[in-house]
């Protein structure tokens, strides 16, 4: 069956939520680019070489300059802990892919394994669900790869996301 599925909340089904103790959100920027590498490369279980860190160096460059959809000033969102990136959420508008509703769309939620279950995740997702209805949004997308992050389908469906069909199951992806 299909491992990637897209998922769609409204956003005033993404409540409030109590904020993690320790935990600074801030919008990230350029200067961000290597704690976020660093970040990315951790959150995904890959070695930290040089040569990992700089392909993700690379990777979240492209995120900043619009390579998977145009982000705003304040669409990526980081949460600090003691002066580390902890977390990062990175949500674009009209992201590239044909078949995914238009609007904020999430292209990527990470958070550092040694800091997973304490709230992190959720609390980015309220903060930019609290600046897209800020930019007059309605709701909140983002795919889903099962293969990746099985248990993740039980958080999103804590949140209230649910699947959306694609408009066209017959295009080649």
């Amino acid at each position: 069956g299909m491992t990637k599925r897209t998922l769609q909340a409204s956003l005033n089904t993404l409540a409030d939520v109590d904020q993690p103790k320790g935990v600074q959100l801030a919008t990230l920027t350029r200067y961000d680019i290597p704690a976020l590498a660093s970040l990315h490369v951790i959150a995904y279980g890959a070695p930290s070489t040089a040569e990992n860190l700089w392909e993700s160096t690379d990777e979240m460059r492209l995120y900043f300059e619009g390579a998977f959809g145009q982000p705003r000033d304040d669409s990526f969102i980081g949460a600090w802990r003691d002066g580390s990136l902890v977390g990062a959420i990175l949500c674009v508008t009209d992201v590239v892919w044909d078949d995914a509703p238009r609007g904020p769309f999430v292209i990527d939620l990470i958070v550092d394994p040694e800091c997973r279950r304490e709230g992190i995740a959720t609390v980015l997702i309220a903060e930019l669900a609290r600046r897209c209805a800020s930019w007059g949004e309605n709701d909140l997308s983002l795919r889903l790869d099962l293969k990746s992050a099985p248990d993740a389908q039980k958080f999103y469906d804590a949140l209230g996301f649910v699947e959306v069909n694609a408009e066209s199951d017959d295009s080649a992806s």
